[in-house]
């Protein structure tokens, strides 16, 4: 595992300065992308008792495990955005800022004063970001939307799992990280143009339409078969054998996307016949014969373990790799080799292992630039940046609007 960081190296977007007003996963997700790239992030939330994902567990000491995995290298800012003197300053600091990002349900933004032709009026040129639901615009725009409830909207639950009860949906926050992502790289292109023609524009994305991008091989399969793909557990439906199989202890995940890599398959097995049995002998006639094949397969593996069965196809170059539990991803070979998780200091607590991004940049590689904030630690900070003065400061956080930092 890689040494806390200390102090990294300046970002490819250091000087970026983005205001978000988003919560719990998908907004915070596309931030920290950004802020990992190097941009100063202004994080807003409720004083005191900070965004809805720090209650969020399980929980090292005050630390929800969602928050400090989306928020680290962040500043906080406590400020209450139903009073008319919180909105306020939010919009002396989006004067100050680049990008500014939201998350609230259709319409919200307007309500509070602070949709994009509020923000706009105050600083013509910011890229403003609207992360949603269902997008900004059709029937459903104001409706709430959660991962899970766009998995089922999309379709994605509907070819996930066994098929044997009722759907389930994946087992990460697929559509909040990926719109996350969709969103991040839309600032970042927003930005360039604007480095070009000094005009911002708005970004919008979507679990919506995240999740129908998502599918896209799955609608073709409906378009080119003429039925709707079915959940297949861990197989597929265009490859055989593709899945996870069982050995003596565990479970393995063999991948075979050709006929040459079926026949190194089964010479691995001791099964070199099967190359040329007419069920198996072409892809399209394993697709047809999985089960039999597949039954064929474990009554093979269940003899030996995961480890010794995961070198053996190593030897025989067959796509392979073990089901792994967290703790077994944690200590990973290849996630010590790449210093994919980080050591990263918590106010009070012990440091938790974070993952850096999956991103390597030759000359300006991104780093987490330090640990989740507390709440409202940056408040009286940032507040000066934009222009308040002492004064002004303790009358806010008198009046409630403004949470002590």
């Amino acid at each position: 595992m890689s040494l806390p960081v200390s102090s990294p190296p300046p970002g490819v977007l250091a000087g970026l300065r983005i205001l978000d007003l988003s919560t719990i996963v998908a907004g915070p997700a596309a931030s920290m992308i950004l802020a990992d790239l190097g941009a100063d992030v202004i994080k807003v939330e409720r004083p005191i008792t900070g965004e809805d994902a720090r209650a969020m567990g399980p929980h090292r000491g005050a630390w929800g495990a969602y928050f400090t995995a989306l928020n680290r290298g962040k500043r906080s800012i406590g400020l209450d955005i139903t009073k008319p003197e919180g909105r306020e300053a939010v919009l002396r600091i989006a004067e100050t800022c680049d990008v500014f990002l939201e998350n609230f349900r259709g319409g919200k933004a307007a309500k509070l004063g602070l949709d994009e032709a509020a923000v706009r009026a105050r600083k013509p040129d910011i890229i403003y970001a609207s992360l949603s639901g269902y997008g900004p615009t059709g029937p459903d725009y104001s409706r709430p939307g959660y991962d899970a409830i766009l998995q089922a909207r999309t379709g994605i639950m509907s070819i996930t799992g066994s098929g044997d009860g009722v759907p389930v949906r994946a087992g990460v926050s697929v559509l909040d990280m990926g719109t996350g992502i969709w969103m991040a790289l839309g600032i970042v292109a927003a930005q360039l143009e604007r480095q070009r023609t000094g005009q911002g524009q708005r970004v919008d994305a979507s679990l919506f339409q995240t999740g129908v991008m998502f599918m896209a091989y799955h609608l073709l399969y409906r378009q080119f078969a003429g039925v709707d793909p079915t959940p297949q557990g861990s197989r597929h439906t265009a490859f055989a054998p593709y899945g996870a199989y069982c050995a003596s202890d565990g479970a393995i995940m063999i991948g075979i996307s050709s006929d040459k890599a079926f026949a190194r398959l089964c010479k691995a097995l001791g099964k070199p016949k099967w190359a040329t049995d007419a069920r198996f002998r072409a892809n399209t006639d394993r697709v047809r014969n999985t089960p039999e094949l597949d039954r064929a397969i474990n009554d093979v593996l269940c003899h030996h373990d995961v480890e010794h069965w995961s070198a053996v196809l190593d030897e025989y170059d067959v796509a392979n790799d073990p089901v792994q539990t967290p703790t077994q991803v944690i200590a990973d070979r290849q996630v010590v080799a790449l210093e994919q998780l980080s050591a990263v200091e918590l106010a009070g607590e012990a440091a938790a292992l974070l993952p850096r991004l999956p991103l390597g940049l030759s000359a300006t590689p991104p780093a987490i630039q330090g640990p989740p904030p507390m709440v409202g630690e940056h408040t009286r900070a940032i507040l000066r940046e934009a222009g308040y003065g002492e004064p002004e400061i303790e009358s806010l956080i008198a009046s409630g609007a403004c949470g002590p930092g």
